[in-house]
């Protein structure tokens, strides 16, 4: 139960176990009743907007890294079924999961099923009812209307990326759900542009090394998206590790370009 796994002062607040009950008990519903949208919908909204967020079972993280594999490698309707497939084991272990909606929504839009596509896209987005909108909340003093803070993300990734603004300095922190936090670069903020670099190391997990990179970027001018480019600079490597995977892919790819991405402001998982 969740409410005997809290903190002790935690879990004997009132308000805590009831919110807990009450979680408990849309999720007992949801699993009796799993075709029901309406239920469901509720059910990721008060989840969402809990004031001690539900943890993500490990077995509910397992699927949807394997699902997130095949959705990654996958060329054909059939292989991007398979992925749906996948991330729907992790969404009947944890039913309130926005990301396994927004991936799969992805999968099955590759696969052509634009009908349920547009269901899970209705599930991700429950979770930001009755929120505030990114542009209506309070401007920044130092910086105008842009608004960095929260996450952002791509979607096909467990990474979360936090911005830091102090003055006109800039850090980006990444972290994968409960997992310690790596920082991804470094730079400076001008208003919704930014760039910086990062001289690569140790993920964030401990396994595997980050590429020294070049990074450049802007917000979007409703708060909503930020696109961000980054190239492999080896030149920046810091540690013997993080210089010689560069140079590896120089090696096996080329002269490095610019790569360019969006990343979304994401709901709390």
């Amino acid at each position: 139960m969740l409410v005997s796994a809290a903190p002790r002062a935690l879990a004997l607040d009132p308000a805590y176990v009831k919110e807990q009950e009450r979680f408990l008990t849309l999720l007992t519903r949801v699993s009796e009743d799993p075709d029901n949208p309406p239920l469901r919908e509720e059910l990721i909204r008060f989840a969402n907007n809990m004031s001690a967020k539900p943890k993500i079972p490990t077995e509910a993280k397992k699927h949807f890294i394997r699902a997130m594999a095949v959705h990654l490698d996958a060329v054909n309707d059939s292989d991007f079924d398979k992925a749906a497939r996948m991330y729907q084991e992790a969404i009947k272990i944890a039913p309130w999961w926005t990301q396994c909606y927004f991936n799969r929504s992805n999968a099955l839009e590759a696969a052509h099923r634009y009908e349920e596509a547009a269901e899970d896209k209705r599930f991700y987005m429950a979770a930001r009812a009755g929120k505030p909108k990114p542009e209506e909340l309070a401007p920044s003093k130092k910086h105008g209307t842009a608004d960095y803070r929260g996450n952002w993300g791509g979607g096909l990734d467990c990474w979360r990326y936090e911005f830091e603004i102090r003055g006109d300095d800039l850090t980006i922190t990444m972290h994968c759900w409960d997992f310690p936090r790596a920082v991804y670069g470094t730079g400076k903020v001008n208003g919704r542009s930014f760039r910086g670099s990062s001289p690569g190391g140790m993920s964030g997990t401990g396994v595997g090394t980050r590429s020294p990179i070049r990074f450049r970027g802007s917000l979007s001018e409703d708060n909503s998206e930020i696109t961000i480019s980054s190239i492999l600079a080896p030149e920046l490597a810091e540690t013997e590790g993080a210089m010689n995977a560069a140079q590896e892919q120089v090696r096996l790819f080329g002269a490095p370009a610019w790569q360019t991405q969006t990343w979304r402001h994401m709901a709390r998982d």
